[in-house]
């Protein structure tokens, strides 16, 4: 009854209310993938973006907005060309390509300043910023008591950054994890990146990522950005810094990229890491409205790779060297862009990802988009739009949004797919569906609202069945989720409820249902946040992701399953102009269990909490 009057309540509240903030977008984008890792990068960057908003009158700074697309950058600086310096953030209503949600975005993360570029550079003039932060949990895990864990439960991080208007960036990071020795195993990486020095358009020593194209033929570390209703499709940006503390998927070595003129550019890249050496070159044609490339990339390993024999990595590659050759292009003409990526692997094996996107005009938008993957196709560094692992798989995804009565906007995502060969859990060809739906309304900044539906009908290997058939079935997982934020004056109240259903033909059905209420305050030098979640889970497959607010460098977002309250707070305080002390508390109680998790990261009795404190410094 509780969730039915949820229901009720947002569906009376639609008519009124506007559309939910950017941290809703990395919530879903987590509970569509299950890439947490991808999340924690966008709520890193989001939150330094907040805290360092960019200069909308300096197009240098306009690469750091990463959820703006190439062509909403292009059509930005070209506002500014025709027009001039921006007097306010209203004017970006009128800039070609941005919606109302983008906009929104902006307004959170951006400023209009007059803008003068400096004259002469000095090493003083820089900026530099350290963030440190320690933090643990307070029960102690079966791990610390058996010994699997040889460390201390304690979290620590630094983080030194050294910037100058764009044009250096030094970064020095160390991270040491729960159950790691101080010294032992922890992580330290660095990156140094100039930009714009002559004909250099960007050079990078230490940690990188290389993302061309569509992702088909080389992209390394974190797949981008996605909304519901907008084509899956990349946004490559070349030679780009590692994410912070991200500590696999990058690459370590050194990389540049040359202006040759009249819209050409040639990146060089070579790295070595993990027993795995990698090089290669991308040139690009930029022109108008056309962008287009050509990548080749070779692998060589250490040694003979032979990962283990199962029944469902039957086509993983196996030797020492991989050669990846691949074209991309993207083209608009008016409201319509043409997008794609064709790759080969050394054996010839292909693979082609391709679509269009088509602005009607106001809030309407259709796309279009086509896979096929090779069950061949063998590539180590790439992440294409894929639902499974980028071999044996076709697919056409529709996305569409348009304007109804009222000033509401619905938005809705079909993918309809096929897997040719063998998948973990699927030992046989196998077929899905994802259908999604988003309703919402646009009126104001004061009131935001949406209402989402999710089906998602994947095949599996019955589970615990006793044969060497492996039999498949059908599985269906269903989500609906309404959530609701309203602003008063220092005050924003989030209320939100979430109600999961797995079903699969030979078992019984699991469900889940989350109800919560967040408050954030902000005031001068002050900001607090307090959020508290009911949840009933009944199985790992009905799991419900809560997000929270959290600290720099420090991001969750915890699966629930069971039955249970998951709380947390967090308070930051500005000493000055540059100086910030925060710090987190969570809590999670599951009242009648006699301990929470599995294995060695089980806790005893019917509490978990965890603590941060982090301070940040900038001068």
């Amino acid at each position: 009854m509780v969730l039915r009057r949820w229901l009720i309540t947002v569906l009376l509240l639609l008519p009124q209310l506007a559309v939910a903030q950017v941290e809703t977008a990395i919530e879903q984008w987590v509970e569509e993938t299950d890439d947490t890792w991808a999340a924690a990068e966008m709520s890193d960057q989001w939150l330094e973006l907040r805290q360092h908003p960019v200069n909308i009158n300096d197009t240098h700074s306009h690469e750091r907005l990463f959820f703006l697309s190439p062509f909403q950058r292009q059509a930005l600086c070209n506002y500014l060309i025709l027009y001039g310096q921006m007097l306010s953030l209203k004017e970006l209503r009128y800039v070609p390509g941005f919606d109302s949600l983008t906009v929104g975005w902006m307004h959170e993360v951006a400023v209009a300043r007059p803008y003068t570029p400096p004259r002469r550079l000095r090493l003083a003039d820089g900026h530099h910023q350290l963030v440190t932060a320690v933090g643990g949990a307070v029960e102690e895990a079966a791990g610390y008591r058996d010994s699997t864990y040889a460390g201390d439960r304690l979290h620590a991080l630094l983080c030194y950054n050294y910037s100058l208007a764009g044009k250096v960036d030094l970064r020095l990071v160390a991270d040491k994890d729960p159950g790691e020795q101080w010294g032992h195993g922890n992580f330290v990486g660095y990156h140094l990146m100039l930009n714009n020095v002559g004909p250099l358009e960007r050079a990078i020593v230490g940690r990188y990522n290389l993302q061309f194209g569509q992702g088909l033929t080389l992209w390394t570390g974190l797949r981008p950005f996605g909304l519901l209703g907008t084509a899956p499709m990349r946004f490559g940006h070349g030679i780009r810094p590692a994410v912070t503390f991200y500590e696999e998927g990058y690459q370590e070595g050194l990389a540049a990229r040359v202006g040759l003129g009249r819209g050409v550019s040639l990146s060089a890249f070579g790295a070595h890491g993990g027993g795995i050496l990698l090089y290669g070159a991308h040139a690009d044609l930029r022109r108008g409205n056309l962008v287009a490339g050509a990548t080749v990339a070779q692998t060589v390993a250490d040694s003979l790779l032979m990962p283990r024999d199962y029944v469902y990595n039957q086509h993983a590659f196996r030797g020492k060297r991989l050669l990846n050759l691949g074209v991309d292009a993207m083209w608009r003409y008016g409201n319509l862009t043409l997008f794609g990526e064709v790759s080969l692997d050394g054996q010839g094996a292909p693979a082609a990802i391709g679509g269009l996107s088509l602005l009607t005009g106001g809030a309407n938008r259709l796309n279009v988009t086509g896979r096929y993957y090779h069950p061949h196709y063998q590539n180590l560094h790439s992440q294409p739009y894929t639902l499974g692992n980028g071999q044996g798989e076709r697919g056409v995804t529709l996305d569409a949004q348009t304007a109804l009565p009222l000033g509401m906007t619905l938005v809705a995502s079909l993918d309809v797919h096929r897997f040719e060969v063998l998948r973990y859990t699927d030992y046989s060809p196998s077929t899905g569906e994802w259908l999604r739906l988003q309703l919402r309304k646009e009126r104001g900044s004061r009131f935001n609202a949406t209402l989402r539906y999710v089906y998602r009908l994947k095949e599996r290997n019955i589970p615990n069945l006793d044969t060497t058939l492996y039999l498949g079935e059908q599985t269906v997982r269903r989500q609906l989720q309404g959530e609701v934020r309203t602003v008063w004056g220092s005050w924003t109240w989030t209320g939100k409820v979430v109600s999961t259903r797995f079903d699969s033909e030979n078992g019984e059905p699991q469900r889940g249902t989350l109800a919560s209420l967040a408050a954030r305050y902000s005031r001068r030098q002050w900001q607090a946040t307090a959020a508290l979640a009911w949840f009933d889970v009944e199985g790992y497959y009905a799991r419900i992701y809560f997000s929270e607010s959290n600290l720099q460098y420090a991001w969750s977002m915890p699966a629930l399953n069971g039955q249970g309250l998951r709380g947390h707070v967090v308070v930051r305080y500005a000493v000055g102009q540059g100086l910030t002390i925060a710090a987190k508390y969570a809590l999670t109680a599951m009242p009648g269990e006699e301990g929470i998790g599995t294995g060695a990261a089980r806790t005893e009795g019917p509490l978990r909490q965890s603590w941060m404190v982090q301070l940040r410094c900038r001068f």
